[in-house]
């Protein structure tokens, strides 16, 4: 039976694509777009699945088992790092860039450098956070450890650890659970 769907990347490829580093077993759909890969670097075990977009004018940093989903936006111009186990649902967006809305400046990337008023920031994501389906991470941001973002919710200040939010703008709805850095430092003894 043919394979329709498209497939990864072998590992001799990615290890000749230039990277900024690269680990082991990682994962890149031949769909997927990564603009810059010589400001990408790459734990082990990363994946990243097909229509994900990464513009890295500035830095990517995915730790080890972090992982794009299909249709993840990253805009690195001012540097994005997901640490180890970071989970991007599909269609995520994160910006590190923004235009100014409030009608001081111009707009777009037509105009001189001279009449823009762009915010830029880094993003920052700790480790086992999680960001649910189309939920949009604004400049400046860092997820604590552990926090997780509930589908479609706008992320626009940073987020205390191990909590649970969601909403236009995300609010704390709940505690998340830490059973899982149990199941890590299994993985960690098995040699993942």
């Amino acid at each position: 039976m043919p394979h329709l769907g498209g497939g990864y990347w072998p590992e001799e490829v990615l290890r000749h694509a230039g990277f900024r580093s690269l680990g082991r077993e990682v994962r890149v759909h031949q769909r997927a777009s990564l603009y810059c890969v010589e400001n990408i670097s790459l734990g082990d075990r990363v994946r990243i699945d097909d229509f994900a977009l990464v513009v890295a004018t500035g830095f990517l940093t995915m730790g080890r088992h972090a992982y794009a989903a299909n249709y993840c936006y990253l805009g690195a111009t001012a540097g994005i790092t997901l640490e180890d186990y970071v989970t991007l649902a599909p269609g995520v967006r994160i910006f590190t860039s923004s235009e100014d809305y409030s009608g001081t400046f111009m707009t777009n990337p037509t105009m001189p450098a001279n009449v823009l008023g762009r915010i830029q920031a880094p993003v920052v994501l700790r480790r086992h956070a999680i960001v649910g389906s189309n939920s949009v991470i604004l400049p400046g941001c860092e997820l604590g450890e552990g926090a997780a973002v509930g589908a479609l919710s706008l992320v626009r200040e940073s987020l205390e650890p191990w909590g649970i939010y969601a909403g236009v703008p995300a609010r704390r709805i709940g505690e998340r659970k830490q059973d899982l850095l149990q199941l890590e430092r299994q993985l960690m003894g098995e040699g993942s």
